[in-house]
């Protein structure tokens, strides 16, 4: 065809591409629609307007997502032809238009090209007035778990939990028709009161996932709206929140996770519901209390076959099958043990789990004055029968290291019987802050709280006299301040050797006190609540991890005596300096400064029994030892010394791998856990402290003048004129 002699072009034929599809969402509602190049934004924004219903004043925002842009801005015929661009780069067959509502304009008539301004009125208001700004929550992301058919889940627990997510973050209630493991079948609650269409199928297929096969995603009911109260907002969905932090802290309180899940996620949640999250929680990361118990035939086979030299013995009623009680004590740990201070530590304290019960421990103390875990005993109760079972597998442990070992303890119940009957004329010490607790129970009504105190002041220097005319002078006082009817049958009880530091022949170390044995048990605390089983195996890793980090601390030390009691020795030669020494006989000297003092090195000794009582040279002593020009380490207890802090732990703790716990016979085995009745009210996770326990602040009455604990409203002291 030619016009003109010129040839006439023609146009080549368009083929449209195939529609794109968009998934406009708006507020947990969505619907699709089909786009090609012949729309135009304004067919887009009415047909949006339209259908989400939007009122004629409202003033809302088009955005949509491809990959490398989370957020591109849908405002004119340009960003249209843009969203078609960036479509066909990603080879996209669907996308996302997100739905804002940014306000409403001043007009009765709303069209796309309008220019109405939007006037915030917090830019106008004071700053006690104006709304903060919006706060992003974890929980925000939950109204996109649900959002198109065919999405997959890893079973039914998945999408019941995310599907609780879902509707509490849009604001709606659902009810399952169907709940199996295989199939689920959810409705809007609405259903029924104003016909609300919305529901979800899902099925599982041949690989156990689910997968979505029906979905109507919008609501025609009233009401969906979100809130800060939800009524499936339970303990399920709290659990999967809070079982990090669980985790990390098992002491978390249920005000503290309100508090934190408020801040966190928006939402308000009950003191119940946190209560029984944080225990579900609990149980989800360490297992149930009760089957616990049924992991510890495993658990035995594994120590013992892991750690040469363990000793584990687990006693289990015949009759009942169920737990009775237990003894570990690791080879590493009492490997270690012969080269620590010949003394041990005894203490019982209280299980925190909900099975109770108490647990016994010996504790070492090492030439670094720090603790030494060596064997531990789970019982229901301190009573002579169970600790005779411990001291009788501790003392199997202890006899073939052919060592004279110091006990320390507080008294505890049906310690002292058994301790008798095991470790007959052993060295037996009691903790002097137990027994001034102990007296001051005497005084209950009897006086006021500054007599108490002077009371146990004196008893302080009565139980830390270093001579037998000390403590006999001491015990004077004391009598004559708290009253000789309530002093003398209470020491009747008590045989002196055990606690005043001059009637003990021994070396003690200068322990007067059972601290630690507190520092174990403050040391496994966290390890009190959890199940038994995770209890010991936790308690067993510390103990690793502790052993490994002291071994490799020890292999840094350049000194001849472990770091403190290094610069104990710093401090005791400089006070050795203002001494004069003067030479009698072979190793015997006389010390003199204000008062004289007779030092035998040869003996390790000296007059002023403070050589005998540590078990380490006093000022006096080093003196002498100068004087003599004799080297001060080789008159130094040995278990001060470096090597022998390295060799107490050379033995390691080995690890344990429970990958065939399961496969095992012993792991099948089925433990029944111990009777526990539980006692009546909130379980308590601290203990009672006794009157003498507990420090009172002294204050001065404003009435009659005196320090005490009492003010001037409660003061009851006669006014002398």
């Amino acid at each position: 065809m030619e016009r003109d002699g010129a040839p006439l072009s023609v146009p080549p034929l368009r083929i449209l591409p195939d529609p794109l599809v968009a998934r406009c969402i708006y507020s947990g509602k969505c619907y699709m629609i089909p786009l090609n190049q012949c729309m135009s934004f304004s067919d887009l924004y009415e047909d949006v307007f339209r259908t989400f219903q939007f009122l004629p004043s409202d003033v809302i925002e088009l955005q949509y997502s491809v990959p490398g842009c989370e957020a591109c801005f849908l405002r004119s015929e340009r960003d249209f032809q843009m969203l078609f661009c960036g479509a066909r780069i990603h080879k996209l067959e669907c996308v996302d238009i997100s739905v804002l509502k940014i306000g409403g304009s001043c007009s009765n008539t709303s069209s796309v090209d309008s220019r109405s301004e939007v006037v915030d009125e917090d830019d106008y208001l004071g700053e006690a007035f104006r709304i903060e700004v919006h706060k992003s929550y974890l929980s925000d992301e939950w109204s996109s778990y649900i959002h198109h058919v065919g999405e997959k889940f890893h079973g039914a627990a998945e999408l019941r939990e995310k599907l609780r997510k879902y509707a509490i973050a849009v604001g709606f209630e659902f009810v399952f028709l169907r709940n199996d493991l295989d199939r689920i079948h959810a409705i809007c609650s609405n259903v029924g009161t104003e016909g609300c269409d919305w529901h979800l199928r899902a099925h599982s297929s041949a690989n156990g996932c689910l997968y979505i096969t029906e979905l109507n995603n919008i609501h025609t009911c009233k009401g969906v709206v979100r809130t800060q109260k939800h009524k499936l907002l339970g303990s399920k969905v709290v659990k999967t929140c809070i079982a990090a932090d669980v985790s990390y802290n098992l002491t978390l309180k249920p005000r503290e996770i309100m508090s934190k899940f408020k801040s966190t996620y928006g939402f308000d949640i009950s003191y119940k519901v946190a209560l029984k999250a944080k225990q579900s929680a609990k149980e989800a990361i360490y297992g149930s209390d009760a089957d616990s118990f049924s992991k510890l035939s495993w658990y035995k086979e594994a120590v013992l076959e892991s750690n040469p030299g363990s000793s584990f013995v687990l006693e289990v009623d015949p009759s009942t099958n169920r737990f009775h009680r237990l003894f570990v004590a690791y080879g590493g740990c009492i490997e270690g043990f012969q080269f620590c201070l010949p003394v041990l530590y005894v203490d019982g304290t209280f299980g925190k789990s909900i099975y109770k019960g108490q647990i016994l421990a010996a504790t070492g103390r090492n030439g670094n004055q720090g603790f030494y875990p060596l064997a531990i005993c789970i019982c229901d109760s301190e009573t002579e029968t169970n600790w005779t079972f411990f001291f009788n597998h501790l003392k199997s442990l202890l006899e073939p290291q052919g060592r004279v070992i110091t006990f320390i303890s507080d008294r505890g119940t049906g310690l002292l019987s058994a301790f008798d009957k095991v470790f007959a004329g052993h060295p037996h010490l009691f903790c002097y802050k137990h027994l001034v607790a102990n007296l001051a129970g005497k005084y209950r009504g009897k006086g006021n709280s500054v007599m108490i105190e002077e009371v146990k002041k004196k008893f302080f220097k009565v139980a830390y006299s270093s001579t037998e005319k000390e403590y006999r002078f001491n015990l004077r006082l004391l009598r004559q301040e708290g009253g000789a009817e309530i002093i003398d049958p209470f020491l009747a009880e008590i045989p002196v050797e055990h606690w005043c530091r001059a009637f003990y022949t021994g070396g003690r170390y200068g322990i007067m006190a059972n601290g630690i044995a507190e520092s174990f048990n403050s040391w496994i605390s966290l390890e009190r609540l959890m199940p038994v089983y995770c209890m010991l195996d936790q308690t067993r890793i510390k103990q690793m991890e502790q052993i490994g980090k002291r071994r490799d601390e020890a292999q840094r030390w350049t000194t001849e005596l472990t770091p403190k009691m290094e610069e104990r020795l710093k401090v005791q030669m400089e006070k050795s300096r203002r001494f004069s020494v003067h030479y009698s006989s072979p190793g015997v000297y006389e010390v003199r400064s204000e008062f004289s003092y007779v030092v035998n090195i040869s003996e390790h000794s000296c007059s002023c029994v403070k050589w005998q009582i540590n078990c380490f040279p006093c000022p006096h002593g080093l003196a002498a030892i100068q004087a003599a020009s004799e080297n001060v380490y080789d008159y130094i207890d040995k278990y001060f010394r470096v090597d022998m802090f390295k060799k107490s732990y050379s033995s390691p703790v080995r690890p344990i791998t429970n990958v065939d716990m399961s496969s095992s016979e012993s792991g099948t085995d089925f433990m029944l856990p111990p009777l526990a009745k539980r006692p009546p009210g909130r379980p308590r996770v601290k203990r009672f402290k006794s009157i003498g326990e507990t420090e009172k602040k002294l204050i001065r009455c404003g009435r009659c003048g005196k320090m005490g604990t009492h003010n001037k409203k409660s003061c009851t002291e006669p006014l002398v004129q």
